[in-house]
């Protein structure tokens, strides 16, 4: 499966949500380059006025050469941390595809494309 294309923003935006997710115990420490157990997700969203809708999953499962699907609790936990990505990227509108791996540690989100850079506010 191919990584989304990404830029420099994206880059920042990705550090910041494994470091999050580091905190709560749900990634691996910083440096861990394990295979995914779980297998890589391609999660594409469409955003709307901050409201953020999957519209695909795929999966790509180890050993396996053909995408299939991600499980019931694969998708719950992949929706919220997807979403969790965009909201903390300030994305509110457009389409994005992300790339996460499941570790035995939790959901690592390795590359995203399409996020908007956002500006400052004033006086914020």
């Amino acid at each position: 499966m191919e990584h989304p294309e990404d830029s420099p923003a994206d880059e920042a935006v990705l550090h910041r949500i494994n470091q999050e997710l580091s905190c709560v115990g749900r990634s691996g420490p910083g440096g861990t380059q394990a295979p995914p157990e779980g297998g890589e997700f391609l999660i594409t969203t469409n955003s709307e006025s901050g409201m953020h809708h999957v519209v695909a999953v795929q999966a790509r499962r180890p050993g396996g050469s053909e995408p299939s699907e991600a499980t019931p609790d694969e998708e719950v936990e992949l929706r919220s941390v997807v979403r969790a990505l965009l909201d903390m990227a300030g994305h509110t509108s457009g389409p994005v595809r992300t790339s996460v791996v499941m570790l035995a540690e939790g959901p690592r989100v390795v590359a995203c494309a399409g996020l908007l850079a956002v500006e400052p506010q004033p006086g914020g």
